[in-house]
Order: C-alpha cells, then sequence, then structure tokens
C-alpha cells in the first residue's frame, strides 16, 4: 500500500507536502545586542498540519507547515552531534513513532521522495493566500498522505504537543510485590 496519492490541484489539505516553500524565520542577535526584529526568507520542503476541514471551511488564515527533511541530509548534518542517529535502534525507534519530536514518511517514486522526517521543532505559521499561490507555482503532481497515513501524522504531531512532563515519585512500585 502506497502511503500517498499523486494531486494536481491546487486544493489544500492537511498532508499536503510542499517543496520548495519559502517561509519567513526570525533572526536571533549573535551578539546579545538588541537590534530590532529581523528575519530571514528562507526555502524548504514542508509539510500542512492544519486539518483540511479548517481549510476547506476557512476557519483559518494561516497554515501551519512542518519542516520535512531528507533522512540522508539530517544524518549528514546531525551524526556529528548525534551520533546516535545513525543506529538502526535510532530508525527503529522512528518506525514506531517513539521519538515525539519526528515522524517518518515513507519514500515515493513519482513524484520522487527519500525517506524524509517531519521536524515538529520546526514549524512555522504561513498566510493561506501565500501557500495557495504556492501550490500553483509547484505545478504538479505533487504529493498528499493517504488515510491511514494522514491521521498518523496528526496524532504523531498531537503526542508531540501533549506531552507532559510529570515528576515521577513511584521508583519504588518498581520493587513491589503483592501481598499474599
Amino acid at each position: 500500500m502506497t502511503w500517498y496519492e499523486t494531486v494536481e490541484t491546487t486544493t489544500l489539505e492537511q498532508g499536503d507536502l510542499l517543496p520548495g516553500i519559502s517561509v519567513l524565520v526570525a533572526l536571533h542577535s549573535v551578539d546579545g545586542q538588541d537590534d530590532g526584529l529581523s528575519a530571514e526568507l528562507v526555502t524548504l520542503n514542508g509539510i500542512i498540519l492544519t486539518q483540511t476541514c479548517d481549510i476547506e471551511n476557512r476557519k483559518v488564515t494561516e497554515l501551519l507547515i512542518g519542516a520535512v527533511i531528507d533522512w540522508d541530509e539530517m544524518v549528514a548534518v546531525d551524526s556529528q552531534r548525534n551520533p546516535m542517529i545513525k543506529a538502526k535502534a535510532f530508525r527503529e525507534k522512528l518506525i514506531e513513532g517513539s521519538i515525539p519530536s519526528m515522524s517518518l514518511l515513507h519514500k515515493n517514486e513519482m513524484p520522487p521522495l527519500n525517506w524524509s522526517i517531519v521536524n515538529f521543532k520546526q514549524l512555522f505559521s504561513v498566510p493561506l493566500a501565500a501557500i495557495e499561490s504556492n501550490a500553483l507555482l509547484l505545478g504538479s503532481p505533487r504529493l498528499r498522505l493517504k488515510s491511514p497515513y494522514k491521521e498518523h501524522l496528526a496524532q504523531a504531531f498531537a503526542r508531540f504537543f501533549m506531552r507532559v512532563g510529570l515528576p515521577h515519585t513511584a521508583n519504588e512500585f518498581k520493587d513491589y510485590t503483592c501481598p499474599s
């Protein structure tokens, strides 16, 4: 079963891959001086995380876009900082969905997509009109996640945001034995 359908429309949905989309990224002052607000226009591959019903019913003017990172590029860039990224165990955790900040996207032949990661730590709010214009410029065809993979992505995104960090004081439960 394939994860994607190929669309040749300007209609947008949750799970639409948007290659080469331009987003504004706020820049931080390197020297700690308050130079005022500055931003840079960056081109990246993205995926729509906003729910389809909100897009269709025009309940939003901005879309939430997650960065899509090619797996090979991610390994090349991040393996110095995180050598575990090359390990089979890391890939297994991605398949299981055990790395909350990332969601695995399956490779695709046409249109081409390598194994990729949606990075929930790189999110962008982009005007809907800009995305619609970009969809026109992308031409066709482009990829859209099919069910149930679209819902799987949405669930992974929800798990990332709903995490609650509580102090665990129940470690003694590991050694608990039931009374006879």
